[in-house]
């Protein structure tokens, strides 16, 4: 047991508790403490992964991963990262079918978030391709759970269920074949909001990979660049004379120092910092799957450089017919002047059973805002009914903002998630910060 102090990524919430190793979960433990919570590397924003009032548990570095190649299935310990999971993929010729745009996730957290990536309108979330799941419920009862069968409605309360049903150990996952591992990538700018969209739309239909950085600056345009990629033939390797087409990379050790000022980001450097990104040359290339699929990774803490107050990051979607209240968020940054130097664009395919997941068919973006722009924040909060109204909602893995009306309308099949984590955590153990503040636990 160690005492740490733990928080999510945007640094609004945190707290100082005990925090056990799996294998030191018993029952005498769950008699002392009011509840629990098992976390992986705080990828979460807000305060989903965090437990003010009792206990952390976090699995031993067992690092396991198995590849079955020909299956191409590869089960792993929830403490496996993506990036541990790329990396394995790899040299057997494979690769994870959905990704984050970060591989310090853990595959625990990938299940308790049902991660999307830029594949979603291909792919799906990465529950889609999960095909088991072990689960430690409070009880003491280790569970494996299936998308069909008996334990379907257990199985698809737990991938997205924001670790509220139990703690992950183990996961079989599906793969998918690759040549090697780059990908062709493609750029495209957009002059504005509308234009925007309609590439998206056009690179959907040819990419596997997409999505679209938006100029959160000036005058909120919406104009942007669109990427999209698709995984390299060997022939284009080849012809590209690249060098060991299977290695793999990982990750650089650069970290910024906790030393920025609040306010340092702000509206004049973050001007400069989009001007300069909208301009830079499009990118016709081979590029590593690495690289494209993990472009912040290099620096470790980037979170830091919104100061001590930390961030929010707002992510919502909306159906396809509503993309007018994407234009409304935008209007509503250009007006308080939110600076902002991350904006992301993306269409969304097919959703799936999950009873918490976020995807549905529509539109998402995600911006961030500094914590202590509570102006703007209590602005966007006064307009979450109306995003629930027109059929959108909120990533609960990053929301900090909703209030338990507005979720439940968002998330129509919260009472289902309810009844199952009542059989699933049958001593109501497992608790968050977030999941107390939206009536789930």
């Amino acid at each position: 047991m160690k005492i740490i102090k733990h928080s999510g990524w945007g640094r609004t919430h945190s707290s100082i508790s005990k925090c056990y190793e799996i294998d030191e979960f018993n029952q005498s433990l769950i008699s002392e403490n009011q509840s629990g919570l098992a976390i992986g590397l705080g990828r979460s924003y807000g305060d989903t992964c965090v437990n003010s009032e009792g206990i952390y548990f976090r699995m031993k570095k067992l690092n396991r991963i198995e590849i079955d190649a020909e299956r191409m299935i590869a089960t792993c310990s929830a403490d496996v990262t993506i990036g541990d999971l790329e990396r394995a993929s790899i040299s057997n010729n494979l690769f994870p079918i959905t990704v984050p745009g970060t591989e310090f996730v853990t595959i625990g957290g990938a299940i308790a978030s049902n991660i999307h990536g830029k594949s979603h309108h291909q792919a799906g979330s990465f529950g889609k391709s999960l095909i088991e799941i072990k689960l430690l419920k409070s009880n003491s009862e280790l569970i494996t759970l299936y998308p069909v069968g008996e334990t379907a409605e257990y199985f698809w309360a737990t991938v997205g269920g924001l670790g509220l049903t139990g703690i992950i150990v183990e996961a079989t996952i599906k793969l998918q074949k690759i040549e090697n591992a780059y990908v062709e990538i493609a750029e495209e700018r957009a002059k504005n909001f509308d234009e925007l969209i309609d590439l998206l739309n056009d690179f959907d239909k040819r990419f596997l990979y997409t999505v679209a950085w938006i100029d959160l600056s000036g005058n909120f345009s919406g104009r942007g660049l669109v990427t999209g990629g698709n995984h390299a033939s060997q022939k284009v390797i080849s012809q590209s004379k690249i060098k060991n087409p299977n290695n793999f990379i990982e990750p650089k050790n650069l970290k910024i120092p906790d030393v920025f000022p609040e306010g340092f980001m702000n509206w004049f450097t973050i001007k400069v910092f989009n001007f300069i990104w909208f301009k830079k040359p499009i990118k016709r290339e081979i590029q590593h799957l690495q690289h494209f699929l993990h472009p912040l990774d290099n620096v470790l803490n980037w979170n830091r450089i919104y100061g001590p107050t930390g961030f929010i990051q707002f992510q919502f979607s909306v159906p396809d017919h509503n993309l007018y209240f994407i234009k409304k968020v935008l209007e509503l940054m250009r007006k308080y002047r939110i600076a902002s130097f991350l904006g992301v664009l993306k269409k969304f395919g097919d959703g799936d059973r999950s009873l918490l997941g976020f995807p549905n068919p529509g539109w998402t973006l995600a911006v961030d805002v500094p914590a202590n722009r509570s102006d703007f924040i209590n602005e966007i909060s006064s307009l979450m009914d109306e995003l629930a109204q027109i059929g959108g909602r909120v990533y609960l893995s990053k929301d900090t903002i909703l209030n338990v009306n507005q979720f439940r309308r968002m998330y129509p099949e919260y009472n289902r998630f309810i009844e199952q984590k009542k059989e699933l955590d049958p001593l109501d153990f497992w608790k968050s910060d977030q999941g107390r503040r939206l009536a789930l636990c």
